[in-house]
């Protein structure tokens, strides 16, 4: 059987190395190499370790991200990576009919009357966050805000409190970015799984008024949900729970630091914060899924699919072709920050309330800021989000 290069090559699907382990342009500006690479071609194949198909615009996302039928996540697998990493990470390694069973019963636990009584929780954090940092003699927007607001709010959400957030948030990357072999990659899955275990089984015998209380209380056709399932959702929900919102309120403020006049928008039209955050989460996208494998052959953009092939699903870039500039008060504002299909975030509504109320805060509180002289960007890659690692600010 010709292989995926060979298929490609016969079919005039365009070659383009896109490398995400290797690639150091994308610590200085992984944004850039997403816009070079959404003028390849819709679809392109990347030789890069394995082989790869990259699907880059929005409408070739979408029949991917829609079509549960020939795009698998099982094995929920990073496709870019030199060798095969396996993840246990459901419901996101789950298809359907078990995977919609199992949403359905999580979706009314991330719904807005579940988040709303939660939010007072949220500006009592930030408020105390914004007190710390303005005693420091050199604030980051990343080590003191955007990294520990996410961490203390769901952590306490979830049950586990905030003693050891720092140690918490640390997993979480490492969970993120870390995929070098499988058996990092489960080292790590077995460490977060020790925490969330033991605040499962601790709440199965005494059940609170928390996230894993709750979710222990599902059932599904009608049965308790199986506790050591259970504990596997709850590993996603501490590692999505923690570090992509963090990871994308770093990059609205890099962008507001960065732009005098968005931040005075910001600051003048405390109404608009909402739109704000749809369109600096569109346009600064930091992650989603690492891709499907094909489990049935099919066709995708002319090309013939075959089962077992891999697909990269680049949303970054894709979020970027609607509108090359920034424009905070855009309606309508069409991206997959969050996600399409069957795999649509889950927490989506929990992360945007979390990005509203910090922003709003933020400007009442810090109407003037800009980035500390010398600050050089640096991003962490490698995985299928790109991060910020420090953001230094001259408040005030």
């Amino acid at each position: 059987m010709p292989t995926m290069l060979e298929r490609a090559e016969s079919h005039g699907l365009p070659v383009h190395l896109l490398d995400l382990e290797n690639d150091e342009r994308l610590a200085a500006d992984p944004f850039g190499v997403w816009d070079e690479m959404t003028k390849v071609a819709p679809l392109f194949y990347s030789p890069a370790n394995r082989g790869f198909l990259v699907a880059s615009d929005f409408d070739t996302i979408k029949t991917v991200l829609r079509d549960a039928k020939t795009w698998a996540n099982l094995p929920t697998t990073i496709v870019y990576t030199k060798e095969q990493v396996l993840m246990n990470t459901p419901p996101i390694s789950m298809d359907p009919p078990v995977h919609t069973k199992f949403r359905r019963a999580l979706i009314p636990l991330f719904a807005p009357n579940e988040v709303t009584p939660l939010e007072p929780r949220i500006h009592e954090i930030t408020h105390r966050l914004i007190d710390e940092m303005l005693t420091k003699p050199d604030p980051d927007y990343i080590r003191d805000f955007s990294s520990q607001l996410p961490a203390r709010f769901f952590l306490g959400w979830l049950g586990l409190g905030d003693d050891d957030v720092s140690r918490m948030y640390q997993l979480a990357q490492r969970a993120t970015f870390e995929f070098e072999d499988q058996a990092k990659r489960d080292a790590v899955e077995h460490e977060i799984g020790e925490i969330v275990g033991n605040l499962f089984r601790a709440r199965k015998e005494h059940p609170q008024d928390d996230l894993a209380s709750k979710m222990l209380a599902m059932e599904i056709d009608g049965e308790p949900i199986d506790v050591d399932l259970c504990i596997d959702i709850g590993r996603l929900a501490f590692i999505a729970g923690q570090d992509t919102t963090s990871t994308q309120l770093g990059y609205i403020m890099w962008h507001l630091a960065r732009n005098p006049q968005d931040r005075a928008h910001m600051v003048a039209r405390p109404e608009l914060t909402n739109d704000a955050v749809e369109e600096l989460t569109r346009y600064y996208n930091t992650g989603g899924p690492a891709g499907r494998i094909a489990r049935q052959a099919g066709e995708l953009n002319g090309y013939p699919i075959e089962p077992g092939d891999r697909v990269f699903i680049a949303r970054c870039g894709a979020d970027r072709q609607f509108a090359p500039e920034v424009q905070l008060d855009r309606k309508p504002n069409r991206h997959t920050a969050f996600g399409l299909g069957i795999h649509r975030c889950l927490g989506s509504h929990v992360a945007r309330v979390e990005m509203e109320i910090a922003l709003k805060v933020w400007h009442e509180r810090i109407p003037e800021y800009r980035i500390a002289d010398g600050f050089a960007p640096r991003h962490r890659y490698g995985s299928f989000m790109q991060q910020l690692t420090s953001l230094p600010l001259a408040l005030g």
